[in-house]
């Protein structure tokens, strides 16, 4: 196992207490900093999960005892603060998704590597053995050649929601929110980048996609249809079709103990493989982080891989006509 990884949390939001549990629950990690915009704010964090709380972001990066840094900003602060992670020469766990757009992703990680620091996108569900068992079952012809993914995830906030999710300037809204995972689902199974990509959304008077259906072609003749929404409940599951079958995952996203993938195969009788691994899902991610700590990126969410998640979300945005007021445009 990895040696064990001093974390620093930027933010106090819902993802970073999730976040802190797993890091106190992982077999590498310890949480010795956390930053948010009040001292009162962090020091509830840390009197609920450990280590020491600073009134700004800045001050744990100047902790010399932070190896690692969470990033659990909302959306838009994303490139401003890995940038100044990187510069101050800390490993980076970015929440998803990573900048607002692909040019903002561009110019980020090109200080990342000019830095030399680990970097990885925070999409948990791809650190956890469940999403690879998936992987794996297709790429051993259990349903033949993919010929279409179905993917879902929404969920049924209040219309009058006041978190930043609801604010069409600093990238809400389904499709930068929940609607990412279906997307980065769909290009890993598939292992390729779409060459086209449509998106038909609910706009709001607020600038953000209440709830909306993509659809994306790949150059295989795969195609992936998706369903996102932060005011609509959905089902939350993946259905993948192919030449011989297809199969059906249940909880996907957050995986758990119910956790479940089942491959219907013509002409045999079901078959059910469950999620056997017991443990924080968070926990798994950091402990990734750790173990690929030297490598400087993770293999499961690569560099590469988010440069192709933020370049498909742009032209899914496009053909929307979603646009982020506070993105970067030059």
């Amino acid at each position: 196992m990895a040696k064990t990884v001093n974390w620093g949390i930027l933010a106090t939001g819902n993802i970073a207490h999730a976040f802190a549990k797993g890091v106190n629950a992982s077999k590498t990690g310890k949480l010795v900093a956390v930053g948010s915009r009040s001292i009162e704010s962090a020091t509830k964090f840390t009197n609920q999960h450990g280590g020491t709380p600073f009134a700004s972001y800045e001050e744990v990066l100047a902790d010399p005892s932070v190896e690692a840094v969470y990033i659990a900003t909302p959306h838009h602060l994303h490139s401003e603060w890995t940038i100044k992670c990187a510069k101050a020469k800390k490993a980076i766990l970015c929440e998803k998704p990573f900048t607002l757009n692909a040019l903002e992703a561009e110019k980020v990680l090109s200080v990342v590597k000019e830095e030399d620091v680990f970097f990885m996108e925070a999409f948990m569900y791809r650190c956890h053995p469940f999403t690879r068992n998936i992987k794996q079952i297709i790429e051993d012809g259990s349903i033949g050649e993919v010929l279409n993914i179905n993917a879902e995830f929404g969920f049924h906030a209040p219309e009058d929601w006041g978190n930043f999710r609801a604010n069409g300037a600093v990238g809400g809204g389904g499709l930068m929110d929940v609607g990412t995972y279906c997307v980065s689902f769909m290009r890993l199974i598939v292992g390729e980048e779409p060459s086209e990509t449509k998106y038909s959304a609910n706009i709001t008077d607020r600038g953000y996609d209440a709830h909306g259906s993509g659809l994306l072609k790949f150059p295989s003749g795969v195609t992936g249809h998706f369903g996102t929404g932060i005011h609509a409940g959905l089902k939350n599951d993946v259905r993948v079709y192919g030449t011989k079958g297809w199969l059906h995952v249940e909880g996907p996203w957050v995986i758990g103990k119910e956790s479940k993938v089942t491959v219907y195969k013509q002409g045999s009788e079901p078959v059910v493989v469950s999620n056997t691994l017991d443990s924080n899902l968070y926990a798994i991610e950091a402990d990734t982080v750790a173990e690929f700590l030297e490598s400087k990126e993770c293999p499961y969410v690569s560099v590469q891989d988010t440069l192709g998640q933020m370049r498909t979300l742009d032209g899914l945005r496009a053909d929307a006509g979603l646009v982020f007021a506070d993105e970067m445009r030059s």
